[in-house]
């Protein structure tokens, strides 16, 4: 069967305006850190590139090739920026609100948390925004607070005129704007001490038969890879995707990822209500994604890795 342009851009249309809108409020406007999702989105873009070249080459010259292929672009992204654009009244605050400036450092909207973490209010502040239906400035008054027990040079929590709660955090705070990332970093400026508990645990190293922990305590964990000193001495060595671009992930019957022939720890921050996921490997390599952001590697040495897997086990 034939498809046409008409039957793609009708296809789209069709897109459900609910999941948009959760992808617009999670991403629009923020820094995409998962190499996945970039990926994903060239793909995406590769076949809605070929389909429409394929017909538009089909028995025109090369001028008429030009000119049919600029209109139809125009059309198709005036067509695609009217399928997915939600109405601007129905944005929550933190989407339309997309990023702050506060003490000289920019942070971005991540999602939203609770009143109940809130610390203390650091100071109200006016709000700028444009609104893309009527092409006009919009603000709003927010109060700015810190986040229990997180630190408020990267993680801030914005309250709203219209008492909706988000959290925000420096758009810096990645491999490719900091490049001195520690792994003190972080756990410290998280807490994970404090703040987050281990939804999973997966041995898969050495034995050849994968194991599951439950109730397994972070803090006790996260004090197997401290020095002497106290501190998480770790090397860091980058993004994952750059420098071990075949890391083994395998996922089990119920969805759940696990590094084959090491250790996986995922747990949760619930403050943020967010995600993140440790791999440790037996050589000592240690890679960590942190909300759904980039996976970093360190070096933390396989004599720690060796004293993770004796204490799970």
């Amino acid at each position: 069967m034939k498809t046409t342009g008409e039957d793609i851009f009708k296809a789209l249309e069709n897109a459900d305006e609910h999941y948009i809108e959760e992808c617009r409020q999670s991403g629009s406007g923020i820094k995409i850190k998962t190499i996945w999702t970039k990926w994903a989105a060239v793909a995406a873009c590769g076949v809605i590139a070929a389909a429409t070249g394929v017909m538009m080459f089909a028995g025109r010259s090369d001028k008429d090739i030009k000119a049919k292929s600029a209109a139809d672009q125009q059309m198709a992204d005036e067509e695609a920026t009217v399928s997915y654009r939600v109405p601007w009244d129905e944005y929550a605050m933190n989407a339309k609100y997309e990023t702050f400036e506060y003490n000289d450092v920019e942070y971005v909207s991540m999602g939203h948390v609770d009143k109940s973490f809130l610390d203390s209010k650091l100071t109200t502040m006016t709000l700028e925004t444009e609104n893309y239906e009527t092409n006009k400035k919009e603000t709003t008054k927010a109060d700015i607070y810190s986040i229990k027990d997180l630190s408020p040079s990267v993680y801030l929590a914005v309250v709203f005129d219209d008492g909706s709660v988000a959290w925000y955090d420096d758009w810096k705070y990645s491999p490719d704007c900091k490049t001195d990332m520690t792994l003190d970093d972080i756990i410290n400026d998280v807490s994970l001490e404090k703040t987050a508990h281990v939804d999973y645990a997966y041995n898969d190293a050495e034995t050849g038969r994968l194991r599951k922990y439950t109730n397994t305590d972070i803090s006790k964990l996260l004090d197997l890879l401290k020095d002497d000193n106290g501190s998480y001495n770790a090397v860091y060595e980058g993004d994952a995707y750059e420098s071990d671009p075949d890391i083994n992930l395998s996922v089990t019957n119920d969805d759940e990822y696990y590094i084959e022939g090491g250790i996986t720890i995922s747990f949760y921050v619930e403050r943020l209500d967010a995600n993140g996921t440790a791999y440790f490997t037996a050589n000592g390599d240690l890679y960590v994604q942190l909300f759904a952001g980039d996976i970093l590697k360190f070096d933390i040495g396989g004599e720690k890795a060796e004293k993770l897997e004796n204490w799970l086990n």
